[in-house]
């Protein structure tokens, strides 16, 4: 079984949330000599409740000269058009806890993502994938909080997670960029996170 060599995990659009109409354009990405690909993972949840009728999309984008502005995209991922519920918690709850105490689940199923905000730091918003749901009594969690959440944080359903694996071979330059654009977008977050593998031993 070969094995393979990679980076660390390094942000190509860090964590923020983007107020619509807005695009997020990330840093252009110079591949590590001898990078074979990039394992890319976009991160993406809401932050207001509503119906998202002009969804968002990422654009996986290279180019092939190290200069200018020669992108082509070589991806697309548009974002779910689901209206979406938001619910805030009842109780505070510390790191590691996967109950998560509410009024009503409406809206919430179980193995969908949740984006739950944090009222005290940005920062401090997660992604989550349910793991059950105790009917107007709880959104359970199949793994804990990172952060300590308090009374009065609050849920939003309809969060989504998009993988690939980007073929680096001749790629001088890459980038993610973002677009919530339209007057009836969501306010949303974003996280762009990859790895690079550089060989296989």
């Amino acid at each position: 079984m070969a094995d393979f060599t990679q980076a660390g995990v390094t942000d190509a659009i860090a964590h923020t949330h983007v107020t619509h109409p807005n695009s997020v354009y990330g840093s252009p990405i110079t591949p590590t000599g001898g990078a074979l690909w990039a394992q890319v993972h976009m991160h993406h949840g809401f932050f207001e409740a509503g119906a998202n009728t002009n969804p968002a999309s990422f654009y996986v984008q290279t180019a092939l000269g190290t200069t200018g502005e020669e992108w082509t995209t070589v991806a697309q991922f548009t974002v779910t058009d689901a209206t979406v519920v938001d619910e805030v918690m009842t109780g505070a709850e510390s790191a590691g806890e996967v109950l998560l105490a509410v009024a009503a689940t409406a809206g919430f199923a179980a193995n969908d993502y949740v984006y739950i905000t944090d009222v005290t730091a940005d920062t401090d918003d997660e992604w989550h994938q349910v793991d059950i749901i105790d009917a107007n009594t709880s959104i359970d969690l199949t793994e804990g909080l990172v952060n300590t959440k308090a009374s009065g944080d609050t849920i939003f359903s309809d969060a989504e997670h998009f993988s690939m694996q980007l073929d680096l071979s001749g790629v001088a330059r890459w980038r993610v960029i973002y677009k919530n654009e339209g007057a009836t977008a969501m306010d949303t977050a974003v996280w762009v996170r990859y790895i690079e593998v550089t060989d296989i031993e």
